[in-house]
């Protein structure tokens, strides 16, 4: 009796222990963690009234949604404080300074244009400015800060605002805050131009914003941030555009070192992963596959990558040679790359099964980033005959090569879905633009035309409507991002943020 009772108390004993184990575990997975006592990334917003009228908090909840969920975001804002009355809350207050912090975004001056005794001159503002910066970096100097354009003053409040008040936003306080934050070296977030036009986004006052300004500058300051937040978290921000039901592979620095991801509907995942660079992925004509380079010793490789179980497995190794820059054929069976097998660069075709490989081409100069027609008899090319780069094609069945550009700097042809059009790179109108053309060379008109970027890496949707393409504000040296387009010129939008180089795509 006493050996069953001793049994069922350790049994009981055990199930206790089991039970309040669960319960620990499953209490401390649903726990809400205070991310501003944790210590994490940390954002202070500094303001008048309109910085405390509440957007930090809409600003956390856009983050929020745009998983960026381990965030400290602080909302310093103290109404009616002017540049000088909220620099000196700073120094007396000197522990909101304290702890980790990230990123600064800085809105101040509507007091400053005040009438009433409120009033300050402009040179006594940037002085205030200057100061309040000072005390920021001279705490945290690898914390990022935003200055922000303070909005339009809308209409006249007796004795607080009037038209010299409005007259003082555009022509004295704004223009001084860009060249501030240019001279600062610091980021500058344009709130005057976002509510410019948009008198909806206010309250009666014509001063505050009403619960939609609110919403919409967090929005302004969410789209400045992000870059931030995207390096210092890893990872690659997106936004997808209307209709999107592609699948893209590109390649991305934002780990460090060039790995391949896939973008869907449901989000961003990365297909590798080690310290060895792969780039260039495209997809097999059935979807289900991706080949791209890798490089993990002298020379270039191609990889496959099976989507379905993760597995990747070399498929091109020439032993000592280059296999650079692949492409399928319709077939799925052969791809084509440039190589140096023959001592110069040239275009090669390989067969997966049979493993044969063949030449294509034996010209003087290079030839190299081939592109399959979707019917398998066409490859379009990059090609320097010592007279600059130009578009080319191939006839695989003659042998034939004709010059489609003449005009220098052009290159990366892919064809449309329908084989009606081939977008490529040309640097003709400057910094390089998306153009198209049709496969004889006739037709070349501009698609994209922004002559502050560089725009690089065409590929098209597979319903052939939008054109994929990265974008840089310099060709070296900055970050590329992922843009789509329609193929009559309208609704460009931007695909991914931050400072990484998000370039190669490919779209199934």
């Amino acid at each position: 009796m006493r050996k069953k009772f001793v049994f069922a108390f350790c049994v009981f004993l055990f199930l206790g222990i089991v039970g309040a184990g669960g319960y620990y575990v499953r209490t401390k997975k649903h726990h809400k963690v205070d991310p501003c006592k944790a210590g994490y990334f940390t954002i202070l917003c500094m303001g008048d009234s309109i910085t405390a009228g509440g957007y930090p908090e809409r600003l956390r909840e856009i983050l929020k949604e745009k998983g960026f969920r381990d965030i400290c975001v602080k909302n310093l804002g103290r109404s009616g404080d002017t540049s000088g009355e909220y620099l000196e809350y700073l120094k007396s207050h000197p522990e909101v300074l304290k702890g980790r912090v990230d990123v600064v975004l800085i809105q101040l001056g509507t007091n400053d244009v005040r009438i009433d005794h409120d009033h300050t001159d402009t040179r006594i503002f940037e002085s205030n400015m200057e100061k309040i910066v000072g005390l920021i970096k001279q705490k945290h100097p690898k914390a990022r800060v935003f200055i922000a354009t303070i909005p339009p003053v809308l209409r006249d409040v007796s004795g607080y605002f009037d038209w010299t008040s409005r007259a003082r936003v555009s022509k004295e306080i704004n223009p001084f805050i860009v060249r501030l934050a240019r001279r600062l070296e610091c980021s500058r977030v344009d709130v005057y131009k976002a509510f410019k036009g948009h008198p909806e986004w206010y309250d009666k006052d014509g001063i505050h914003p009403n619960e939609t300004g609110t919403r919409k500058l967090a929005e302004v300051y969410a789209q400045a941030v992000l870059p931030a937040l995207s390096k210092a978290f890893g990872v690659i921000h997106f936004s997808l555009p209307p209709d999107f039901h592609d699948r893209l592979v590109f390649q991305s620095d934002v780990d460090g070192d060039t790995e391949i991801y896939l973008l869907t509907a449901k989000g961003i995942r990365k297909l590798t992963d080690n310290a060895i660079p792969d780039e260039y992925p495209v997809f097999s004509p059935d979807g289900t596959k991706v080949l791209y380079m890798t490089k993990p010793g002298k020379t270039w490789k191609l990889n496959l990558y099976f989507l379905k179980d993760g597995k990747s497995v070399t498929v091109v190794d020439l032993k000592g040679k280059n296999a650079l820059w692949p492409a399928w054929c319709p077939d799925g069976e052969k791809v084509v790359f440039d190589t140096d097998a023959w001592g110069s660069s040239e275009l090669a075709l390989y067969n997966l099964t049979t493993k044969k490989l063949t030449r294509l081409t034996d010209t003087i100069g290079k030839n190299t980033l081939p592109n399959c027609s979707p019917d398998g008899k066409t490859i379009a090319f990059t090609g320097n005959r010592g007279l600059g780069w130009h578009i080319y094609t191939l006839d695989l069945k003659t042998g034939k090569i004709k010059k489609l550009t003449n005009k220098r700097g052009n290159c990366r042809p892919h064809f449309s879905p329908d084989g009606k059009w081939i977008a490529f790179v040309s640097e003709s109108h400057g910094k390089s633009d998306i153009f198209l053309m049709r496969p004889d060379g006739t037709g070349i008109h501009s698609l994209t035309k922004d002559p502050a970027h560089w725009e690089y890496y065409p590929a098209w949707s597979r319903d052939g409507k939008r054109v994929y393409f990265s974008k840089s504000v310099k060709h070296r040296g900055a970050p590329w991002h992922l843009w789509v387009i329609n193929t009559d010129g309208t609704r460009s939008f931007r695909i991914t943020w931050g400072f990484s180089k998000d370039r190669y795509v490919d779209v199934h």
